[in-house]
């Protein structure tokens, strides 16, 4: 392993490293996806964020260099042919949003060991916490975009497009329980996954809450 390499190792290894991941998913949740993907540009955007979230989040989950390069290209590409450059597929639509979403969870329980390991309460620690909340909204809304390729206009009421910022917008609205009502799921599979993003968006700032005081409580007691 080269010296550059064994530095970036080192750095992901720390916890500032999830600094970094929060400014990335922040950027592809409330700029790049929102601009949304209806222009060759923007899903080049759109794509090359998703890379980096991809790239970053390996550096998290494998320490094996060779592999963790390998499964990055792979990702990529599938998740590459699974966009709109070339054609549309609802099966490599499903099947790019399922990646993705399988991804995120193993991401969030990683992020979730770190921010809840032994030791005091940092702001990179806090900045993890609000990493996993913020994957929570990105799986849901790709789960709802799944539903949709699946039932198509019938899953959800007040639509305006395929594009992946409604189904994020829909998300995030649902996470807050703020539902402003202009997009309501239809179905009754839309219906239960919003209810637990709900309840997920209630419980989680709750839990995060009472498990950071005391865990900054027990390390004041050992200073």
């Amino acid at each position: 392993m080269s010296t550059r390499q064994k530095r970036l190792q080192q750095f992901w290894a720390q916890e500032k490293s999830l600094t970094i991941l929060l400014l990335i998913l922040v950027v592809q949740i409330f700029i790049v996806i929102p601009i949304g993907q209806k222009t060759i540009v923007a899903e080049t955007i759109f794509l090359i964020f998703y890379a980096l979230l991809l790239s970053a989040g390996m550096f998290l989950l494998i320490k094996n260099a060779k592999l963790r390069l390998l499964l990055i290209v792979i990702l990529i590409f599938l998740i590459f042919l699974g966009s709109d450059f070339f054609f549309k597929s609802v099966k490599l639509g499903i099947l790019d949003d399922f990646i993705a979403v399988v991804y995120c969870i193993l991401l969030g329980w990683v992020v979730l060991l770190r921010t809840f390991s032994e030791g005091p309460v940092t702001i990179h620690r806090i900045q993890g916490a609000i990493v996993v909340y913020l994957l929570v909204g990105l799986i849901f809304a790709m789960a709802y975009h799944s539903v949709y390729l699946l039932y198509s206009e019938t899953a959800f009421k007040g639509l305006g497009s395929l594009d992946r910022k409604e189904f994020m917008y829909f998300s995030l609205t649902t996470l807050t329980t703020v539902g402003y009502g202009d997009i309501s799921p239809a179905i009754p599979l839309n219906r239960s996954m919003a209810n637990l993003e709900a309840l997920i968006g209630q419980l989680y700032p709750a839990i995060l809450i009472a498990r950071l005081v005391s865990m900054e409580f027990e390390a004041s007691k050992g200073r």
